[in-house]
């Protein structure tokens, strides 16, 4: 199938349509009489949240849908099972030592604060 995709440095980085984020933004309020009636409805401008980057084009491309039911470009490599395994099992090894970082300073703060209590205890004590 073909299909709109974003280039940007011989790289496809979007496959379909750019999703701009376009948003009514506020240009002017609304003006009120001492009645409280309007006087000047509000003025709304849409905005472009997203703008495309800077050097991308927007270019038809041969798509094909990937073993994982994502869609890709026809053609192009995709990492093999081994390949996915190893990214995951990277991912997991860094959170665990995401995780004891923060049991080791957790360790470190409870010690200190023992300290600071004994400290205390020992000069309440005398």
């Amino acid at each position: 199938m073909i299909k709109e995709c974003i280039v940007l440095n011989d790289e496809v980085i979007n496959i379909g349509p750019w999703d701009y984020k376009l948003q009514q933004v506020l240009v002017s309020p609304a003006e009120y009489n001492d009645e409280g009636k309007t006087t000047k409805e509000a003025v709304y401008e849409e905005q472009t949240m997203n703008p495309l980057p800077e050097g991308a084009t927007i270019e038809e491309r041969e798509i094909e849908v990937a073993p994982d039911g994502g869609l890709i470009v026809k053609g192009s490599a995709q990492p093999t099972s081994d390949e996915l395994l190893g990214q995951e099992l990277a991912q997991i090894k860094l959170q665990s030592m995401q995780q004891q970082e923060l049991l080791s300073n957790m360790g470190a703060e409870l010690a200190a604060a023992r300290l600071e209590i004994i400290s205390l205890k020992g000069e309440s004590g005398s």
